[in-house]
C-alpha cells in the first residue's frame, strides 16, 4: 500500500494542481461578471499597468528577436535549398515556421521569462504581507483586483507581441530575400498570402487565448501558495517557470494536432 500511495502522490498532485487551476478561472469569470460600472474604471487602470509592463515595456526585446529569428530562418533555408529554386519557398517557410509555430510559442516564452515571474513574485509579496487578505476585509475582491487585471493584460499583450512578432519576423527574412535573390516586396507579401489560410489564424487566435491563460494564472497559483516566508518566493518564482513552460508546449502540440494533423 506505501509503494501504491507513493506511486499515485503525483498524480494526485497534478490533480489537484489542475483542479486549483480550473478553480482560479472559474471564480475569476464568475466575479468578472458581477463587476459594477463602479469598479469597471479601477479594473481598467490596472489592466493598463499591466499591458504597460507585459506589452510596451517588451515590444524592443520581441521585436529584436523576431527580426533575427525571421533573417535566420531564411539564411539557413537558402543555404540547404540553393539550386532548388528556395525563392519560391518563401512564403511557405515564413508560415510554417515563424507565423504558425515559433511566433506565438516564443513570444509566450518571452512573457513567461519577464511576466509571469513578475506576478508570482508579486503576488507572493501581498500573502506574506497579508495585503491580500487586507483587500477582502475592505470589501475589494481579490479576484476581481488582483486576477482579473493581470488576466487581461497579459491576454492583451501577448496578443499585440504576437502581431507585432510575426511583422518584425517578415521584415527580418524579407531582407535577407532581397538581399540574395532580388526578391520584390510585393512578391514576397504575396508568396506569404498564398500560404496562409484562415485555419493559421484561428490556430494562432486559439494559441493566443489559452498561452495567456496558462502564462497568468500557473503565475497566480504559485504567487498565492506562497505562507511563511520570503524564500518561498524564489521558489514560486521557478516552479512557475518550469510549470507554464510546460503547459504551453503541452498546449501548442495540442493545437498543432487539432488543426494540422
Amino acid at each position: 500500500m506505501a509503494y501504491l500511495a507513493r506511486l499515485g502522490a503525483p498524480v494526485r498532485g497534478f490533480l489537484e494542481f489542475l483542479g486549483d487551476q480550473a478553480h482560479l478561472v472559474l471564480r475569476t469569470t464568475r466575479h468578472t461578471l458581477l463587476l459594477r460600472m463602479g469598479q469597471i474604471s479601477v479594473v481598467a487602470r490596472q489592466t493598463k499597468l499591466q499591458i504597460r509592463f507585459t506589452g510596451l515595456d517588451a515590444l524592443w526585446l520581441v521585436g529584436g528577436t523576431a527580426l533575427l529569428l525571421g533573417a535566420v530562418t531564411l539564411i539557413q533555408a537558402f543555404s540547404q535549398l540553393s539550386g532548388l529554386g528556395a525563392e519560391n519557398y518563401i512564403g511557405v517557410l515564413m508560415v510554417l515556421i515563424i507565423l504558425r509555430e515559433l511566433g506565438p510559442l516564443l513570444t509566450a516564452v518571452l512573457v513567461i521569462g519577464r511576466s509571469s515571474t513578475a506576478i508570482a513574485a508579486e503576488l507572493g509579496a501581498m500573502q506574506l504581507n497579508s495585503e491580500v487578505d487586507a483587500l477582502a476585509v475592505h470589501g475589494v475582491n481579490p479576484y476581481q483586483y488582483l486576477l482579473l487585471p493581470r488576466w487581461l493584460g497579459v491576454l492583451i499583450s501577448v496578443f499585440v507581441l504576437v502581431v507585432f512578432f510575426d511583422t518584425a519576423a517578415l521584415a527580418g527574412g524579407f531582407l535577407v530575400a532581397k538581399l540574395k535573390y532580388g526578391v520584390t516586396f510585393g512578391f514576397f507579401m504575396e508568396s506569404v498570402r498564398q500560404a496562409l489560410s484562415n485555419r493559421d489564424f484561428l490556430a494562432t487566435l486559439l494559441k493566443v487565448w489559452l498561452f495567456s491563460g496558462a502564462i497568468t494564472f500557473h503565475a497566480c497559483h504559485f504567487g498565492l501558495r506562497i505562507r511563511r516566508s520570503q524564500t518561498e518566493i524564489p521558489q514560486a518564482v521557478t516552479k512557475t517557470v518550469v510549470s507554464a513552460l510546460v503547459a504551453i508546449f503541452a498546449l501548442d502540440g495540442l493545437i498543432a494536432a487539432l488543426f494540422y494533423f
